[in-house]
């Protein structure tokens, strides 16, 4: 990320949470001033807690959100509140805001009404009768008794995402391939992915990770993109734990839309150099297993992380599936008959993606949602399910079969709610 948009960025990241943060404060400031609290208690209560919270964000841009050198109780008595009260804020900002978006027509409309004399003695009247006060004195309790409960949950919440943020999940998961040889039966897979490496998990929490991983003791490992969060240098803290990966025959990768934020080049250099992970690029590679072959592709990525069509993305799509049937073609193998499993990060063009017979992807990016507000069976409610239906999971169509990660790192701020960081072993049958 080159210096005029790393300005850009953070500067919509602040007016953001500048913006949702005011918008806090004032209502918190009515509240108390409604309770008859004022003077210099009003100001200690309300303005204290932004300051002191706001400090730490300002050192975290001008560090680059490294927060490697900091001591363990610094990082806990500081960095750790800092966040809670950051997502906490940034929660109820939404919250109100939701509100007010809400209200906006019947403001506008009230507005109208007092400035026909008419109309305002009518609307005058109403509000005098005794019904009416009543619905409105019910009305203001309810809303000042949900927005407590908001205000708590949100506070809870955020402490319970910062703090179980890597308490991960294994899933094991049988998948069923159309006329897999039976040889192949049995073949295992371990899918990792959006590590992040960087803010968040250092190279200590990520060679946790990879013990655990080890002991599944799969055939393959595959990382489904995102191994950096935004800066290049990132990638060298990548090389211990990816060259402690053990699998019988391989370990394989592809790059995420947040590989692309500094220099992919360079990342490829790095982990193509330094390490055992083979990193696909619009490739493929065909492998033997007991006599029998199976096709690994992986994708590119772009920059971009939203869900609209991309052509480039298709493009890459259309070249890895022509390696991949060139090196078929090299190898007189039938490409059409090769279990085939494909690695790209984003989940978002399943639909062009299906019914060209790969048998399964693999992919990320989503986190899950990371914070789920609500989760009940498939149904998940999150700022990712506000972009596409694929969110977390196994999704099947036309024989072809895509696994979301809920990967293992974290992005913006180190929460997770209602959606652990995963490790999937699939066994395909």
């Amino acid at each position: 990320m080159n210096l005029l948009s790393r300005i850009i960025f953070f500067s919509v990241v602040i007016i953001i949470l500048g913006g949702l943060q005011l918008l806090v404060y004032k209502t918190f400031r009515n509240y108390l001033k409604r309770n008859q609290i004022e003077g210099k208690t009003l100001n200690l209560i309300t303005i204290t807690p932004f300051i002191v919270f706001n400090i730490p964000l300002i050192y975290t841009i001008l560090t680059k959100f490294d927060y490697t050198g900091y001591p363990k109780f610094i990082y806990y008595i500081i960095i750790v509140p800092y966040f809670i009260f950051q997502a906490s804020v940034f929660f109820i900002g939404l919250y109100l805001l939701a509100g007010k978006i809400i209200k906006l027509p019947f403001k506008i409309t009230r507005y109208i009404i007092t400035k026909i004399s008419y109309l305002k003695k009518k609307y005058n009247q109403i509000k005098e009768k005794k019904q009416i006060q009543k619905f409105d004195y019910s009305r203001r309790k309810f809303i000042s008794t949900s927005a407590m409960f908001i205000t708590g949950y949100a506070f809870i919440g955020s402490t319970i995402g910062v703090i179980n943020k890597d308490d991960y999940e294994i899933t094991n998961l049988e998948i069923k391939i159309k006329n897999l040889p039976e040889s192949l039966k049995g073949t295992t897979i371990v899918l990792i992915s959006d590590i992040h490496i960087g803010p968040f998990i250092d190279s200590k929490k990520l060679l946790e990770y990879t013990e655990v991983i080890n002991r599944l003791d799969s055939d393959f490992i595959f990382i489904a993109g995102d191994l950096t969060n935004s800066q290049k240098e990132e990638a060298n803290e990548l090389i211990e734990p990816l060259n402690r990966l053990k699998s019988r025959k391989g370990v394989y990768a592809i790059l995420g839309n947040h590989d692309y934020f500094s220099d992919p080049d360079y990342i490829t250099k790095v982990i193509s150099q330094n390490t055992q992970v083979r990193l696909l690029k619009n490739e493929a590679e065909i492998i033997d297993i007991n006599n029998e072959k199976i096709a690994i592709l992986g994708m590119e990525d772009t920059r971009a992380g939203g869900s609209n069509y991309n052509g480039k993305i298709m493009e890459y799509f259309e070249k890895t599936l022509e390696k991949a049937e060139n090196l078929a073609e090299y190898q007189n193998l039938k490409f059409e008959k090769l279990p085939k499993l494909l690695l790209y990060h984003k989940p978002y063009f399943f639909k062009y993606m299906q019914n060209r017979g790969i048998d399964l992807i693999v992919s990320g990016h989503t986190h899950g949602g990371q914070v789920v507000l609500v989760k009940v069976s498939d149904f998940n409610l999150s700022l990712a399910s506000a972009f596409s239906p694929y969110v977390s999971g196994l999704y099947s169509e036309n024989g072809t079969h895509m696994y979301v990660s809920r990967g293992i790192g974290s992005v913006g701020l180190p929460v997770r709610l209602n959606c652990s960081p995963e490790i999937t072993k699939f066994t395909l049958i």
